[in-house]
């Protein structure tokens, strides 16, 4: 598949985006510099390999909305896109980290988190990316209640 120059998705700058709070970039490309460096150590692995593994990990094809109809509301499974499942996958590796109330730093924080994603081990973010898939299945009769 070819894919247009503006449409490449790069995702060390989806996440460097996310990750960036009240226009303090400095600080968030050396949270996420150092955290990735921590992590291509303790894999040893490249970073640019790294990122591309956590995506694939935590990729999923289908989202659970919740839609009124009739005053009613349903759990909704949508087929998304590529921009959206990328979108998906750095906000639950985010919320992962914000959910994690150890007293230590972010940069640590997120290095674990991602090597915990890699090794398939107890993770945040794995959970929320199985609940969404557990969602999705549970509520698959609700599918014609799409538009």
């Amino acid at each position: 598949m070819i894919l247009k120059q503006n449409s490449k998705i790069n995702l060390y700058n989806k996440l460097f985006g996310a990750l960036i709070k009240n226009g303090k970039k400095a600080k968030a490309k050396k949270i996420l510099d150092k955290a990735f460096s921590i992590a291509s150590i303790e894999l040893n692995t490249p970073i640019n390999i790294i990122l591309l593994k956590i995506f694939q990990v935590l990729n999923t094809y289908v989202e659970v909305k919740t839609v009124l109809i009739k005053r009613r509301a349903y759990t909704i499974p949508f087929v998304i896109t590529l921009p959206r499942r990328v979108h998906l996958a750095i906000k639950w590796l985010i919320n992962a980290i914000f959910e994690n109330k150890k007293k230590t730093s972010f940069t640590v924080k997120l290095s674990v988190e991602i090597i915990n994603i890699l090794k398939f081990k107890v993770s945040k973010a794995l959970s929320f990316k199985q609940l969404n898939n557990k969602q999705a299945i549970l509520n698959r009769s609700n599918i014609h209640y799409r538009w």
